[in-house]
């Protein structure tokens, strides 16, 4: 039976209601680059039990999993999100140990800690960044690894009229600071493993191609075959992938392996370099 949703039901999606009803897949920057490197420098193994904080529709914990055979919770205040993920998980994973569960991370408890908590680029999307870091502590075991990746500025601060681009598109405050601020949140962590990144911007046709390939499956999925909300799903999809495209040419990234030890935090013995 053909989907009803109309393209008014589609304008008044949220950023995160779209790309769920979209089937993106959200990376972390660096994609499956990034886990590979987090998965390989952290030791993670079938044993491993992973936490995903922000997890949207399970893109890291999911495809982690299937590397290691590894089990692994998601967490996402969005509850659309929180839906695909769990799709997502029994479309392409589903003899994995996965769950995902929709509530705020930073009040998330568990009586089981894990030994690997991915937080990405998430941390900056959080009102309270220091609850959130303090609550990780809680939730790690002692020796356990905190999987980050985060933005900083190459160089210049990002100009103004694209800043109110990416508030209006993507509708968050995108990264506006240096590589040390982007580190400072994590500065009581023990760094495992640290690998900096330049990013290349995508082509036109690639952001095409991905765009058009993601919403041509989510129209599969919904039973979309009304060729106007067709379009104005893959121009919406294309719109934000473009926004990105743009913010990448300031910035860098860091994919890095923090380690948290009881009996060493807050406290930093090791030098950097």
């Amino acid at each position: 039976m053909e989907n009803r949703i109309k393209i008014e039901d589609l304008k008044k999606m949220s950023y995160t209601e779209f790309i769920s009803f979209a089937h993106q897949w959200n990376i972390p920057p660096g994609s499956f680059v990034t886990l590979n490197e987090w998965t390989i420098f952290s030791r993670i193994n079938k044993d491993s039990r992973i936490l995903e904080i922000a997890s949207t529709t399970g893109f890291s914990s999911r495809e982690i999993a299937r590397i290691t055979g590894c089990s692994a919770v998601g967490i996402d205040i969005c509850s659309s999100s929180v839906e695909r993920a769990q799709f997502n998980h029994q479309l392409y994973a589903k003899n994995l140990d996965l769950e995902y569960i929709c509530m705020d991370a930073c009040d998330y408890k568990s009586e089981k800690k894990f030994t690997h908590i991915i937080l990405g680029a998430s941390l900056g999307f959080f009102e309270n960044p220091e609850k959130m870091i303090n609550n990780l502590k809680e939730l790690l075991e002692d020796d356990g690894m905190i999987l980050v990746s985060p933005y900083y500025l190459k160089g210049d601060k990002l100009p103004k009229d694209l800043i109110e681009k990416t508030k209006k598109v993507i509708e968050i405050n995108p990264t506006n600071f240096d590589y040390y601020e982007a580190i400072k949140p994590y500065e009581n962590f023990e760094v495992l493993y640290e690998n900096r990144k330049e990013i290349i911007p995508e082509t036109e046709e690639q952001m095409e191609k991905y765009s058009r390939d993601t919403i041509n499956t989510a129209c599969k999925f919904h039973n979309i075959t009304d060729e106007k909300i067709i379009e104005y799903m893959y121009q919406r999809m294309y719109e934000i992938k473009n926004i990105c495209n743009e913010l990448h040419k300031y910035l860098g990234y860091s994919v890095i392996v923090l380690r948290y030890r009881k009996n060493i935090y807050p406290n930093r013995y090791v030098e950097l370099f």
